[in-house]
């Protein structure tokens, strides 16, 4: 396995927590409907990103196999 696998796994897990923290965020009574619509902007954009990166790494675990 090339040791570019486990690197985009922790990748996937920084960006995971930072969408975290995104969530947690978006959980406060007291955030404006305008500040609810970046929050949720950001976490679509971030899981985007996630879904393109994993793609990736399928493919490339794909191509890999003997």
């Amino acid at each position: 396995m090339s040791k570019a696998i486990p690197r985009r796994f922790a990748d996937i897990t920084a960006k995971l927590e930072d969408l975290h923290a995104v969530a947690v965020e978006g959980q406060r009574a007291d955030n404006a409907a305008d500040m609810q619509e970046v929050l949720l902007i950001q976490l679509r954009s971030g899981i985007a990103a996630l879904d393109a990166t994993m793609r990736t790494m399928a493919k490339s675990l794909k191509g890999a196999r003997p």
